[in-house]
C-alpha cells in the first residue's frame, strides 16, 4: 500500500502499533512475530529505517559498545569489520534484520505519531499522525529511542552567522570541514569522534569543552575476511565476545551503583595515567580533568580524542559559547573566535521523553502534563498507571550500562508476557497498580541516591535539565535489569475487562 493511499484512509485498525523504526521497533516486530501476532504496523517518522544510526552519520561516527554485544541476540552478525562498528555498518545491519524478518511491508514511512488517546469504552488507542492519518490499536508500543531529539543550544546571533552551523545528529554531508576554521562544541562521544577528523582536515579547530569527560583508550580490533568466516562457521566465538563484554559492563555498573570507593579510585587512577601519557601540557591537563567521579557521566572510549586535543592546530576553551556573530562565536567570558563551521556535538534531550507526542490515557489524563508533571516515572520503566496497554521501550530508568539493545530485548520479553496475560485472562487492558508503581519508584530513588550517577557530583543527560533528578538511568547493572524484567508479578497489575472493538 502506498504512503498516499494509507494517508487517505479514515481509520486503520491493527492489534498492535509500534512507533519507531530503529532497534526498538525491529525488536518489537521480532517479538510479535515470534508469538504469532502478525497484525501490527510500525510508524516511522523518517523515510528509511535506522533510528539514531540513520541520523548520526557525521565523520567517524561509531558505536562505543563492542559490536558483537551491540547486536540483537536473535541476529548475530559475523560480518562486522571491527570491534566497534561504524554507523554505516550498523545502519546496514538494521535494514538486513528487517528484511530477514520480512517486516518492511508493515512499515509506514514518513508517519510521525502526534497524538495517542485511550478510548475506554472500546479498549483501544486512537492515534493521529502529523501527516493527518488516523488509526487505532489495542496495544501501543513506543520505541522512539531516548537519544532521538538533538539538544540544540540557544545561541543569540546565530541567524547573523555567515558560516555553517550543524548538529552531529543532523549532519549534512554537503558541509565540508576541509580547510575551514572549525568550532566543535561539546565533550561527549560525538565530539570525541568528529573532532579528530576535523583536526586532520581543517585549517584550525576550537574545542569548546565546559565539562571534560573521562576518556579511556579504545581497544579496537579489525576483523578481516578470514575472521568473519570464523565467526560465521563458529558462532560461539561471537557469543563469547558478547558474554565477555556483558560481564565487564556488569562489573563496572555494580561498582558505580554502590559508589565502591576503592574501585572508583582504581579506575580514576587508570584514567589519569592514560591522560598524562597523551597530554604533556600542564594547563591542558588541568582543563581536561573532570571535577566529578568516574561514571557519573558516560565516559568516552577513544584513542584519538586526547591526541587531537593536544594537536598544535587545536585550541581548547572551557568557557561555553554564549552567542554568535557574523564571523564566529563569543564565549561566556567575552572571548571571540572566527569560524567558518560550528559543529554542535551537544547530545540529546534524553529526559524529554517522547518529544512531540501527546499521550492521553484514562479520563483524558496527559502523560506529560499530569502523570509526569514532576518527573518521568513508570513501573519497571515500561508501563504507567492510567495508560492501559501502553508500553514504553527505553522508558524512565531503563538506561542500564552496556548495550541498550540488551535492555530493549529484556523489555520486549516482559511486554509480550503482559500482552499474553491480557488475552489469557480475557481482559481488555493491563496497567500497573498505583501501589506497585509507587513502590517500584521509591525503590529506584533509594537505590539511585547511593550511586555514582546521583552522588557523583556532575551534570549529565541522565538528569532532568542536566542538573535535576536522575530519570533515565537504571540504578544497577544490566544483569539486575534483566532479572527484574524477567518476572511478571500479577499482584502488581490491574487487568480490566469491558467491550472490545472488532477489527474490520
Amino acid at each position: 500500500m502506498s504512503e498516499l493511499m494509507w494517508s487517505e484512509i479514515m481509520i486503520e485498525y491493527h492489534e498492535t502499533v509500534v512507533v519507531g523504526g530503529g532497534f526498538g521497533g525491529i525488536c518489537a516486530a521480532h517479538g510479535l512475530l515470534a508469538e504469532g501476532r502478525g497484525d501490527f504496523v510500525i510508524l516511522e517518522r523518517a523515510g528509511e529505517l535506522g533510528g539514531v544510526w540513520r541520523d548520526n552519520r557525521y565523520p567517524n561516527a561509531a558505536c562505543d559498545v563492542p559490536a558483537h554485544f551491540y547486536s540483537l541476540s536473535f541476529a548475530p552478525n559475523p560480518t562486522w569489520t571491527r570491534s566497534y562498528a561504524p554507523w554505516d555498518e550498523i545502519l546496514a545491519y538494521i535494514n538486513k534484520v528487517a528484511d530477514d524478518l520480512g517486516v518492511r511491508d508493515r512499515i509506514r514511512f514518513n508517519a510521525t505519531l502526534a497524538s495517542a488517546s485511550w478510548e475506554e469504552l472500546a479498549g483501544v488507542w486512537n492515534l493521529r499522525t502529523a501527516e493527518g492519518a488516523s488509526l487505532s490499536c489495542r496495544f501501543l508500543i513506543t520505541a522512539t529511542g531516548s537519544l532521538s531529539t538533538p539538544r540544540v543550544p540557544d545561541l543569540p546571533g546565530r541567524e547573523t552567522f555567515r558560516g555553517e552551523v550543524i548538529h552531529t545528529a543532523e549532519w549534512d554531508e554537503r558541509v565540508s570541514l576541509e580547510g575551514q576554521r572549525v568550532v566543535v562544541v561539546g565533550g561527549s562521544a560525538s565530539a570525541a569522534q568528529v573532532l579528530p577528523y576535523a583536526v586532520d582536515v581543517a585549517e584550525s579547530v576550537l574545542a569548546v569543552i565546559r565539562t571534560p569527560p573521562y576518556v579511556m583508550p579504545k581497544d579496537e580490533q579489525f576483523y578481516d575476511v578470514e575472521a568473519q568466516a570464523r565467526f560465521r562457521d563458529e558462532p560461539e566465538r561471537m557469543e563469547a565476545i558478547r558474554l565477555d563484554a556483558e560481564h565487564r559492563f556488569n562489573v563496572e555498573a555494580e561498582t558505580q551503583a554502590v559508589m565502591d570507593e576503592a574501585q572508583l579510585a582504581k579506575v580514576e587512577g587508570q584514567w589519569r595515567d592514560y591522560m598524562e601519557s597523551e597530554i604533556v601540557d600542564a594547563g591542558l591537563r588541568n582543563l581536561l580533568t573532570p571535577s566529578y567521579r568516574f561514571g557519573c557521566r558516560r565516559p568516552v572510549i577513544s584513542s584519538t580524542f586526547y591526541p587531537a586535543l593536544a594537536d598544535r592546530r587545536t585550541t581548547v576553551w572551557s568557557a561555553g559559547i554564549s552567542s554568535m556573530t557574523a564571523t564566529g562565536v563569543v564565549t561566556s567570558e567575552g572571548r571571540e573566535w572566527d569560524a567558518d563551521v560550528v559543529v554542535l556535538a551537544t547530545g540529546f534531550t534524553a529526559t524529554d521523553m517522547y518529544a512531540g507526542i501527546e499521550f492521553h490515557g484514562e479520563s483524558a489524563r496527559s502523560l506529560k502534563a499530569d502523570a509526569w508533571r514532576e518527573a518521568p516515572h513508570a513501573y519497571k520503566g515500561t508501563v504507567v498507571v492510567g495508560f492501559p496497554n501502553l508500553f514504553l521501550v527505553t522508558g524512565p530508568h531503563t538506561q542500564a550500562s552496556g548495550s541498550i539493545i540488551a535492555v530493549i530485548e529484556a523489555q520486549m520479553k516482559m511486554i509480550m508476557q503482559y500482552i499474553q496475560l491480557v488475552d489469557e485472562s480475557g481482559a481488555v487492558s493491563v496497567q500497573p497498580s498505583q501501589k506497585a508503581q509507587q513502590s517500584f519508584n521509591n525503590w529506584v530513588d533509594s537505590a539511585m541516591a547511593d550511586s555514582v550517577w546521583e552522588a557523583g557530583a556532575c551534570h549529565s543527560w541522565y538528569r532532568l535539565g542536566m542538573a535535576g533528578k536522575v530519570v533515565t538511568k537504571w540504578p544497577g547493572s544490566l544483569a539486575s535489569f534483566q532479572k527484574m524484567t524477567s518476572t511478571v508479578d500479577l499482584g502488581d497489575l490491574v487487568l480490566k475487562s469491558g467491550s472490545r472493538r472488532v477489527a474490520s
